[in-house]
């Protein structure tokens, strides 16, 4: 028999929450799992992005008339360990030209995967979502590959100089002691927001003290790192 393959993840990212809609209405009727937010802030969509792991990505404008920030959200999603093909979804007409041309430096660093005008077109809505789609590593949600991603936290935690490391099997925790005397750290993430949490046991009553919520693993590990004295 041929073996199974999950739908396509696709996460909407637009300010008209209408329009984030009616694009989940179709996408979901043609076999795709959606996710839609209506928060451009780079906070909110790499949380949406670690939670979803989507196989592309449809990005609104972050701003009116121009496509203002979207321009750097794009390359640094272009830049991620695992890239998530970005559709440029936009009514001006400009910055789609932009795009196409691909002779800006931030066109270039954007890197879309395709281009989808608005008003859209049904069928080219479903064009684009498949081609950017088919060019995506799937996010692999295996038990063995949430070991290896502990594992190089380990390698990470190791590298920064901590000590008396513990881990599970699940993506990701650890407890650890990140220098002699420390108060011991816990950081684990939160796959319901897309967070890494990261709280520090107090070393006279063992009551765990928050640090705080982070969208990526090197800034968690930057405040596990700088808090714990």
């Amino acid at each position: 028999m041929p073996e199974e393959t999950s739908p396509a993840r696709v996460l909407i990212v637009d300010r008209d929450a209408d329009v984030a809609g009616v694009v989940e209405a179709i996408l979901t009727d043609a076999g795709y799992l959606t996710s839609a937010i209506t928060d451009h802030s780079h906070e909110a969509i790499t949380r949406a992005v670690g939670r979803v792991e989507p196989d592309c990505l449809l990005l609104d404008g972050s701003s009116s008339p121009e496509y203002g920030d979207s321009w750097a959200e794009a390359a640094s999603l272009a830049g991620r360990q695992r890239a998530v093909p970005v559709i440029m979804f936009s009514a001006h007409r400009t910055a789609l030209l932009e795009a196409a041309e691909g002779t800006s430096e931030r066109a270039r660093a954007a890197g879309f995967a395709a281009l989808l005008s608005k008003p859209f077109d049904i069928d080219e809505l479903l064009d684009v979502v498949a081609l950017a789609t088919n060019q995506s590593v799937s996010f692999d949600r295996s038990p063995e590959a949430d070991s290896q991603r502990n594992v190089r936290l380990v390698q990470e935690l190791r590298a920064r100089g901590a000590t008396d490391i513990r881990t599970s099997n699940r993506r990701e925790w650890a407890t650890f002691t990140p220098r002699a005397d420390a108060a011991i750290v816990q950081l684990y993430w939160w796959q319901g927001l897309g967070v890494y949490v990261v709280g520090r046991y107090d070393q006279r009553t063992a009551v765990l003290q928050p640090i705080g919520q982070f969208a990526s693993l090197d800034e968690a590990l930057d405040a596990a790192f700088a808090t714990s004295a």
